[in-house]
């Protein structure tokens, strides 16, 4: 299909509430970033022209329809018809919201919805002085993760843990990823009549609307075999949603031992259910804004108390001590036992000398 040079989102101020009038006062809309930076958006590309346009995910409704088409042949003697499989369809409803928080937002918000109304219509040619359908409106849907196009895994996918490809199922905000289909119809609902909501008045005979609602059907155009061979595994194994396990049927497998949450072979349940508490009560307590410095006073805290008389350690102390330990072991110290810190235990790695220093290695050990 002819396509023209496209951009692919997220591009630097595609969402800005002040992009065609300033406020008299800063404004700052949060779903800007939610959009812009964490790219939850919905797209939608004309193939015809390769040109997109984008929504923030303010989603209402989303639901799939899985449709298979049997006919059915009557044979005489048999209680029950012969059924005879032809297709299976697939097809998605979406509803979403587009509000506005500006006069510039409701315009910019018009200016899309008319776009997307757009690319309801084919690409005509002109052929001596008539204009002829060259190409049919298909469109791509980008539904985050949810609505995309299902790519087979790279051959190196192969030994990969579950763990791992959880850690790995990430979706991209490009409109060519999405799925290729129809739009069957397409409802867009101004919301002038609702009082609670109201229009924005700029002008003689000119009004915006704060909040659009559209709604549409959705029809997909499977682009790769979909069925199961004769190894019983499925031909496309990231249908539909790219969700790859290693019990995925004809997926990748995986080389990794039973236990997949385990961190090595030789973990055993117990210490997994251990190191897995260990490293949420680290992310609760140091994966906040000032995490480095708490993580750098609860170091000093131990060395203080092992420095201590075990026996002269109040409950409240011993109840405070188990718990420290068990975040900065989350964290990454592994530091199981007060005893274990007593002999400067902050020269492990050997190269880090103090507190500061340790904390900064360790946290970043952390976050990675």
């Amino acid at each position: 299909m002819a396509g023209q040079t496209e951009k692919v989102f997220p591009s630097k101020g595609y969402f800005n509430s002040t992009r065609f009038k300033a406020t008299k006062t800063p404004f700052l809309d949060g779903s800007n970033g939610l959009a812009g930076k964490a790219a939850q958006v919905i797209s939608f590309r004309h193939e015809a022209s390769g040109n997109s346009v984008y929504f923030k995910a303010f989603i209402i409704a989303f639901n799939e329809s899985y449709s298979s088409d049997w006919v059915s042949e009557t044979v005489f003697g048999r209680a029950d018809p012969i059924q005879h499989f032809k297709q299976t369809s697939r097809r998605m409803s979406i509803g979403f919201k587009i509000p506005a928080a500006t006069e510039s937002e409701a315009y910019d918000n018009l200016s899309r919805v008319q776009q997307l109304i757009q690319y309801l219509y084919p690409n005509y040619a002109t052929t001596d002085n008539t204009q002829t359908l060259s190409q049919n409106p298909f469109v791509r849907l980008k539904v985050m993760n949810l609505a995309q196009k299902n790519e087979p895994p790279p051959g190196d996918d192969k030994g990969k843990s579950d763990g791992t490809y959880f850690k790995e199922y990430k979706s991209t905000a490009d409109p060519a990823k999405g799925v290729l289909g129809t739009i069957t119809s397409l409802n867009v609902a101004h919301n002038l009549e609702a009082a609670e909501i109201g229009v924005l008045e700029i002008g003689a005979n000119t009004i915006l609307s704060k909040m659009i609602e559209v709604n549409l059907d959705f029809t997909v155009i499977h682009e790769s075999h979909l069925g199961w061979n004769e190894s019983n595994e499925f031909a496309t194994p990231s249908f539909p949603y790219g969700a790859i396990t290693s019990e995925t049927p004809g997926g990748p497998g995986t080389g990794a031992p039973d236990d997949v949450m385990a961190k090595d072979a030789n973990e055993t349940p117990e210490e997994r259910d251990k190191r897995m508490q260990d490293e949420e009560r680290a992310r609760q307590r140091y994966g906040t804004m000032g995490g480095k410095a708490r993580l750098k006073k609860d170091l000093k805290y131990l060395v203080k108390m092992a420095e201590k008389d075990p026996d002269s350690l109040t409950k409240g102390q011993l109840a405070n001590v188990d718990y420290l330990l068990s975040t900065t072991q989350g964290a990454g110290v592994a530091i199981e036992s007060l005893e274990e810190w007593k002999g400067d235990p902050l020269d492990a790695p050997p190269t880090r000398k103090d507190f500061k220093e340790t904390a900064d290695y360790f946290y970043g050990e952390f976050i990675r």
